[in-house]
């Protein structure tokens, strides 16, 4: 009888998946405010959102980042990895080739978002309070 228990446990850990931890979506703190031009060249009201930046125990060092309101918005990322002393940007910019992706190392990181556009073109965002928060990359 504990001969045929073993062969079972053993079959099912064998057939198990393998462990994987779920993705970790952290909303940063701070949103961003900004004003965005309109075609005519008043500015439309004062407009925040916030970033939520997501990270995997799958892939260390890796970060993601996106904006709560939706998939569409021209901000850039600026972080720095408290632990490791790297930094850099990430774009969110309509058309970047990676948008919102980077590999910021693991440790403790800390970032700014601010408006990314190009000046002068109608519909660029202005920065009025850059958002900001901090969390951990496995």
């Amino acid at each position: 009888m504990t001969t045929l228990a073993g062969i079972a446990l053993a079959a099912l850990l064998l057939a198990a998946p393998p462990v994987s931890a779920a993705p970790t979506d952290t909303v940063l703190p701070i949103p961003f405010a900004g004003l965005t031009n309109g075609a005519t060249g008043f500015s439309n009201a004062p407009s925040s959102t916030y970033i939520t930046v997501v990270t995997n125990a799958d892939e260390p060092g890796l970060t993601r980042f996106r904006c709560v309101a939706d998939s569409y918005c021209e901000l850039v990322v600026h972080w720095h990895n408290l632990s490791t002393g790297e930094s850099g940007a990430a774009d969110l910019l309509y058309g970047s080739s990676t948008p919102g992706v980077t590999r910021t190392g693991s440790g403790t990181v800390v970032a700014a978002f601010t408006a990314g556009g190009a000046r002068g073109y109608p519909g660029t965002p202005t920065t009025l309070l850059p958002g900001g928060g901090v969390w951990a990359v496995p």
